[in-house]
């Protein structure tokens, strides 16, 4: 964020952790680094303002208030990013998108179902082979990368929740534990099990 030059700068800082990773849908839809001007959004000064005075304040709940007003900034910042296309493709322009948002949104609902191209392209109203190329151009990716990418982004999560990986592969669509596994380790360079032992390790 930066404004004029001869106003100075204060800096905000903050941490915004998401389940899956480099997974994470919205994370590979993301520039790296985002640039927002401050006068392209006026929403953004009030809830700084708001984010400068609860950190000052030292009142009771303030980590709290702090953590809502900070996802709030990051709404904005996502909202802007789109609206005035410094994203150029992934799932926040996919589900602007009246019709590829029907198909994800099933995606999303119901990550268990053994979608077939010709289903999503029916619930987009297009056909297959339009589907396939508009759904590349506005996400980045083929449907079922895109897909793969969500169903394990919910293993992740499920995972660092204590579920089996029988209960897992049930959940997001594969067959069976083995299958869910290969997957997972062709996608991430290492099986379930390394994955969730590195990220404690990670964690202390």
């Amino acid at each position: 964020l930066h404004g004029p030059m001869e106003d100075g700068a204060e800096l905000v800082c903050a941490t915004i952790e998401f389940g899956a990773g480099m997974l994470n849908t919205l994370v590979a839809s993301l520039p790296e680094p985002l640039v927002v001007p401050l006068d392209a959004l006026p929403e953004l000064a009030p809830t700084l303002q708001l984010l400068f005075t609860e950190a000052a304040a030292q009142s009771p709940g303030r980590q709290a208030a702090l953590d809502r007003l900070f996802e709030y900034l990051f709404v904005l910042l996502m909202r802007s990013a789109a609206s005035t296309h410094l994203i150029e493709s992934g799932i926040l322009l996919g589900l602007s998108d009246p019709r590829l948002s029907k198909a994800i949104e099933a995606m999303h609902q119901r990550p268990e179902t053994s979608w077939s191209l010709e289903h999503l392209a029916q619930l987009a109203g297009m056909s297959r082979a339009r589907f396939a190329v508009h759904f590349r151009q506005v996400i980045g990716m083929t449907p079922f990368d895109y897909l793969t990418n969500w169903r394990l982004g919910i293993a992740q999560t499920m995972l660092r929740r204590g579920n089996s990986l029988k209960l897992i592969a049930t959940a997001v669509g594969y067959a069976n534990a083995p299958a869910l596994t290969r997957v997972f380790t062709q996608r991430l360079g290492v099986s379930p099990s390394e994955w969730l032992a590195r990220g404690r390790l990670h964690n202390g």
